[in-house]
């Protein structure tokens, strides 16, 4: 058969995910005026509902992260298990707003804030069920800040690869040296551009505020994870979070949260702590790196498990 006789091969259809009609576009108010726009997933219609998972994005990203309407993520894996899911971008990010005339935000405006709202929102309209935070690295120990300071009520939190950069939660001295070096980056960027202009790095969506950056340079250079006016030292106060936390990490995040800090970080608290550590992709590849283990399905039967462990604790 001649090249212009053969059959055209046929190319497989690309797969499109149709919003359902649980998918629900929420704005959800902050006590200081801020609108944070959210998702919500409910899970199928023959499927019971479990609980809430309140879903807070990594720096320098957004709620994609966990899936949109068009291809589905974490939050819909999670949905389908019986998961109302609600999926937030932080203010500043995404499609939330700011303060009307205040450009910069802090890390302590996610803390006190954000989150509470967020967890808030989600406990008035849960159905008396549980209410879960899934924070994936910034979204981690934002939630672990918000609830060893009581300033929300989760019944479990789920941290996907979440430390914060100190010293003594670094078992490595060539990794430390690696984050003081991005931490230098980080602060010659805010010099120059006055905020971190990750777009144009290309180190994640969405640019961060000078002040946050300052923040979370602050907690290096003083070796201290407090609030900008020290009215709370979150460091200290993980010990006073007594809800059952999963951790899941990485054997492929090398540098912003290898599996060693995160334990350590979450085993500050008081609370039941159970440790999935990720060691191969589910397809039998390296393990997934930092963004890669919630941005694809690499390593979703240990966010699954994850899930179900804190969710058989509470």
């Amino acid at each position: 058969m001649s090249r212009a006789q053969s059959p055209r091969k046929r190319r497989s259809p690309r797969v499109v995910h149709a919003p359902r009609a649980s998918f629900e576009e929420l704005e959800i108010r902050t006590e200081d005026g801020v609108a944070l726009r959210a998702v919500v997933d409910d899970p199928p219609a023959d499927v019971a509902l479990r609980g809430t998972c309140v879903m807070a994005h990594a720096m320098f990203a957004r709620k994609v992260e966990f899936g949109r309407r068009d291809r589905a993520g974490l939050a819909q894996a999670y949905a389908a298990q019986g998961w109302r899911t609600i999926a937030f971008d932080f203010r500043g990010h995404g499609e939330s707003t700011l303060p009307k005339g205040a450009p910069e935000w802090s890390y302590d405006d996610l803390v006190r804030l954000d989150m509470p709202a967020v967890v808030a929102c989600a406990r008035a309209h849960g159905d008396d069920k549980p209410v879960v935070v899934v924070g994936h690295s910034l979204g981690g120990h934002v939630a672990a800040a918000a609830q060893g300071t009581g300033r929300m009520a989760a019944d479990a939190l789920v941290l996907i690869a979440s430390n914060v950069w100190l010293r003594e939660l670094e078992t490595s001295r060539l990794r430390w040296a690696a984050k003081n070096a991005a931490a230098r980056v980080m602060r010659e960027a805010v010099n120059r551009f006055g905020r971190l202009p990750a777009r144009r790095l290309r180190i994640g969506s969405d640019d961060a505020s000078g002040l946050f950056v300052g923040d979370i340079l602050r907690f290096m250079s003083e070796g201290r994870w407090a609030s900008a006016d020290g009215q709370d030292d979150y460091f200290a106060e993980l010990a006073r979070i007594v809800v059952p936390i999963s951790v899941v990490s990485s054997d492929g995040d090398h540098l912003t949260c290898h599996p060693a800090s995160a334990e350590l970080f979450a085993r500050r608290a008081r609370g039941p702590v159970e440790i999935f550590r990720i060691a191969r992709s589910d397809d039998g590849r390296r393990a997934p790196g930092h963004m890669e283990m919630v941005t694809t399905d690499r390593g979703r039967s240990k966010l699954l498990a994850a899930l179900e462990w804190v969710a058989s604790k509470i």
